[in-house]
């Protein structure tokens, strides 16, 4: 609850940038998919604002703008979902272990069609 209250406050306080620290770590996937959906994607309230959100949520990395992989505090690679699972690089190779180690269900049509 602390984190969608914190949530909440940020996104009433109207900045022009959020910085959001994996604000989707403490809640279910369910909650999850509906703060991203509702406010922090692309169709959400911030979708005029600039956000910085580091996640390990990886069911959302298809619908944001930009992704910044960091290895070791370094960034490795970066680009858009599609530019990275097309580089078969670190970032796609993490993916595919993700997903396979995990059992990860809840994949969105989108995630599910580029990994084939």
């Amino acid at each position: 609850q602390k984190q969608r209250v914190s949530l909440a406050r940020a996104v009433y306080h109207d900045a022009d940038i959020y910085l959001l620290d994996d604000p989707l770590s403490a809640v279910d996937s369910h909650v999850g998919k509906h703060i991203f959906e509702n406010i922090i994607g692309p169709k959400g309230q911030l979708n005029k604002k600039t956000r910085i959100l580091v996640t390990h949520a990886v069911t959302f990395l298809p619908q944001v703008d930009v992704i910044v992989v960091m290895k070791a505090g370094e960034i490795s690679e970066i680009g858009t979902f599609k530019e990275l699972m097309a580089k078969k690089g670190e970032f796609s190779e993490f993916l595919i272990q993700h997903i396979t180690d995990t059992g990860e269900e809840e994949l969105n049509t989108e995630m599910e069609e580029l990994l084939n």
